[in-house]
């Protein structure tokens, strides 16, 4: 059953896509960070499922960037049509 998401999960979502581009990577470059597939990675970046606080955890980790970039910064803000 699908739920609607709410503001902060797109605003995380492209927050995400932006710092993915800013580091010249693809979203598959989430794939063995999240430990999940191709499908799921690209859903959560289109937005259609909520990322989860451990997988926002360990990509601030692995972009080498605080959590708060991902869930507050400017590029947050900035949602995708």
């Amino acid at each position: 059953m699908a739920s609607e998401l709410t503001p902060f999960s797109l605003r995380v979502a492209g927050a995400v896509r932006a710092e993915l581009a800013r580091h010249n990577l693809p979203g598959e470059a989430l794939i063995p960070v999240l430990g999940i597939g191709k499908n799921a990675v690209y859903a959560r970046l289109r937005g259609e499922r909520s990322f989860e606080v451990e997988e926002i955890a360990k990509i601030a980790a692995f972009l080498k960037i605080e959590v708060g970039a991902l869930v507050s910064a400017p590029a947050a803000m900035a949602v995708a049509s």
